[in-house]
């Protein structure tokens, strides 16, 4: 009898295990970045939003409507304050794009005045700066995008359609997707913006917001909702964008105007052949380089005489074997550097000396150019 009681005891204690181990009572993010050690519990978005809510602020301006020119407030988009001391907001572009007036209004419902430091089309990203900031002001803590994984739950906060300090949560969907922001597209290779995919709701006036980590730790800037996603400016990116407009107004960049592709089963398709066919028509020893697709009008590379058909396979003493390679390699390039090129013409290996231009993205406040951006959802 004892022997069987014992039985029974064990049994019900391994059963016990087995169901907690099914059934917990609290999870983990599997992440191996921020918020990895952090228990979830039904507070824990709660307290983030409290945590964060004071660093975030609505953007605005104001523009003159009626007969009467009546001025009036027109809503734009959030933005998070990242330095209390010197009042820098970061938002988006196409935010504040056209702006007469800006305004920021924190979440105790004071309006301050904000002046633009310098916005950049490219990555969506504009920095604004607080006129006399008050001392009370609550600054966002910056975290590292590059820690973040696939699946980490997050947390977005803006004025989605006016809504005021909206609080939406989701996981991280994807990476390094390419998302159109504006009507404008980018047509020249060298640099791609890529995005944090995410499935926290984003809707007009979203746009400029933080999103953050569950550590309370801004990792994006939302910029876009599209179907049932959006999309976020990793922070990392942002922040050096950030600095370089403190530094300079805008974002300097190397420009040489190469459009083209990678040896892929699209470019393959386009020429109604196979990557094996198009690479022995080309003259070419492996699928590897840029396929030059065109040159932008009076760029360096119409200037040196780069075309179509033509295959890119080193830059700076460089090898490129694919877009990736050459944005990485360009990237540390500076403009009106001379640089050496190499590329196949019809299977024949060619050398050039090129001179870099800057491209024309990088916008101080007073730039008048035409316009790049814009939210087809706002």
């Amino acid at each position: 009898m004892r022997k069987r009681i014992a039985l029974i005891g064990v049994c019900i204690i391994g059963a016990l295990c087995l169901t907690a181990n099914i059934y917990p009572q609290t999870s983990k993010p599997s992440s191996s970045g921020a918020g990895d050690s952090q228990t979830i519990t039904r507070n824990t978005f709660i307290q983030i939003a409290q945590k964060v809510s004071p660093s975030v602020v609505n953007v605005f301006n104001f523009i003159e409507y009626g007969a009467f020119k009546t001025r009036v407030k027109a809503s734009l988009g959030t933005g998070f304050i990242i330095d209390c001391k010197k009042g820098i907001v970061l938002t988006n572009h196409h935010v504040v794009e056209g702006a007469k007036e800006l305004m920021v209004a924190l979440q105790d419902k004071r309006v301050l005045k904000t002046k633009l430091l310098g916005s950049d089309p490219m990555y969506d990203v504009a920095v604004l700066e607080i006129q006399n900031p008050p001392a009370d002001l609550k600054q966002a803590n910056v975290g590292n995008s590059a820690k973040l994984a696939q699946g980490e739950l997050v947390v977005a906060i803006g004025q989605p359609r006016g809504y005021e300090y909206t609080v939406t949560t989701g996981i991280i969907c994807g990476f390094g997707r390419e998302i159109r922001i504006g009507k404008t597209q980018w047509s020249t290779v060298e640099y791609t913006p890529s995005y944090l995919q995410i499935d926290a709701i984003i809707d007009a006036g979203n746009s400029g917001g933080p999103l953050f980590n569950l550590n309370g730790e801004v990792v994006g800037i939302n910029t876009v909702g599209f179907y049932k996603y959006g999309g976020s400016i990793p922070i990392n990116t942002a922040m050096q964008v950030k600095e370089e407009i403190v530094k300079n107004g805008r974002v300097i960049r190397a420009y040489l105007g190469l459009r083209g592709s990678d040896f892929n089963d699209e470019l393959a398709w386009r020429f109604n052949s196979t990557i094996e066919d198009l690479t022995r028509e080309l003259g070419l020893k492996t699928a590897k380089g840029i396929f030059i697709q065109g040159c932008e009008e009076g760029s360096p590379a119409e200037l040196v005489g780069l075309a179509e058909s033509d295959v890119l396979i080193e830059l700076s003493d460089k090898k490129v074997d694919n877009l990736n390679d050459y944005r990485a390699i360009i990237k540390t390039l500076k403009p009106e550097t001379e640089v050496k090129i190499k590329y196949i013409r019809k299977g024949k290996e060619e050398v050039a000396t090129v001179k870099l231009a800057e491209m024309k993205t990088g916008k101080k406040p007073n730039d008048k150019q035409p316009s790049e951006g814009g939210d087809e959802d706002e």
